[in-house]
């Protein structure tokens, strides 16, 4: 039977700030995108809670309104997401020195698996979770705090993390299992999304344990059993990127062309560099507009004998698309690059290439947006937002 850990990190996102700022220790503070003034309306969006945010009821998706009605005192700090993802490569450092097989979940988890590793420690399981627990707080900072759970499958393991928060370590094993997690809420499941818990709520069943006295669909009664025993999927069973993408959601609606377009270069500025990065571009280009209802929706695409993965290229071409069906009022654009290849070559031209080669290194040590095109001057940039599912592990984390 193999002994499988979940390593979770506590509100990461607000944590992380707490840790980095003394002033924010043990005050409820929520993370948003971009600056603190920008989202404050009811339209802003908290993606983390700190733990004392999260005692007056405010959670990850409330609005900012909801927030501030919950919780006045709530202080609103902006993500800083290249913070959060270095504190992500310290926490992996750590754990990889318990298992050779880790799967990364998400920015602020992991999965492990000691079934032979745990034979070292004379305390087998539980010496590592508390190893682990302690270098977190020593290499990644005081405030830093981890939730462990551990079990013989993943599913059992994540929801053994999830028992105990924060800094929790629980167990489930074989023979007690299903007893500790009869009151366990259905939603609390990992693949029990929104339609699933929908489903079980609509016949009246909101614990695990009612759940388990109903016949129910195979793909729904597996996970309410907890029988679900999928592997580890480590970076070495990745496959490299298939596209890559950048979606914004503006604050205030886009009501003219230029302002659009605008908006579509600084973010095809992003992702052509995420391209340049990663030694790869794309032949399929596509931009998406979503207006305001009732005004239609803006798709362009173009196909490209050869890939490229030059900003200025990327932007001729969609524009052009958007020039000849162009839409207006809109909140929310997306860009993104497919049927993507290696070793490609940036430019025709070799001056051309050697100025994006300069961009490159100038932004790797300074930060992306340090340098960037002219037409850009004159507003706000969207600066690069990393997901928590980090997409790109195999890019980041691959050898």
């Amino acid at each position: 039977m193999k002994t499988i850990m979940h390593v979770d990190m506590n509100s990461y996102f607000a944590t992380a700030e707490q840790q980095a700022n003394p002033y924010l220790r043990g005050r409820p503070i929520g993370i948003i995108k971009g600056r603190t003034g920008l989202p404050a309306g009811r339209q802003g969006c908290i993606i983390a809670a700190s733990v004392e945010a999260k005692r007056f009821g405010v959670k990850t998706g409330s609005t900012v309104w909801e927030a501030k009605q919950k919780c006045p005192q709530i202080i609103l700090v902006p993500s800083d997401m290249d913070k959060y993802f270095a504190l992500t490569k310290r926490m992996i450092s750590i754990i990889s020195h318990y298992s050779p097989t880790i799967e990364i979940f998400s920015i602020d988890e992991a999965f492990l698996d000691v079934t032979d590793t745990q034979k070292i420690f004379a305390g087998g399981a539980w010496e590592i979770a508390l190893e682990i627990k302690n270098k977190i707080k020593i290499e990644m900072g005081e405030w830093m705090k981890c939730s462990i759970g551990i079990s013989y499958t993943k599913l059992l393991a994540k929801l053994a993390s999830e028992m105990q928060k924060p800094d929790g370590l629980t167990f489930l094993g074989p023979e007690d299992y299903l007893q500790k997690t009869q009151n366990i809420a259905v939603e609390e499941i990992c693949g029990i999304g929104m339609a699933r818990t929908r489903y079980l709520h609509d016949r009246g069943v909101f614990k695990l344990g009612q759940a388990r006295k109903l016949e129910l669909p195979p793909e729904i009664a597996d996970l309410v059993w907890l029988k679900n025993e999928e592997q580890l999927t480590t970076v070495d069973d990745l496959d490299p990127a298939k596209s890559v993408g950048r979606t914004f959601t503006a604050f205030s609606m886009l009501d003219t062309q230029s302002s659009i377009l605008k908006l579509v270069r600084n973010l095809i500025e992003e992702t052509a560099a995420k391209l340049r990065e990663m030694g790869m571009g794309g032949r399929t280009l596509y931009l998406t507009l979503n207006p305001s209802p009732n005004l239609g929706e803006g798709h362009y695409t173009k196909t490209l004998k050869d890939p490229v993965c030059d900003p200025q290229v990327i932007f001729d071409l969609l524009s052009r698309e958007y020039l000849k069906n162009p839409v207006v009022g809109i909140r929310k654009a997306g860009v993104n690059i497919s049927n993507l290849a290696f070793s490609v070559q940036r430019s025709v031209f070799d001056k051309r290439e050697k100025v994006l080669r300069v961009v490159d290194e100038v932004n790797e040590k300074y930060g992306l947006f340090t340098a960037y095109p002219a037409s850009l001057l004159g507003g706000e940039l969207i600066r690069p937002e990393m997901t928590g599912f980090l997409g790109d592990k195999w890019y980041r984390f691959g050898s």
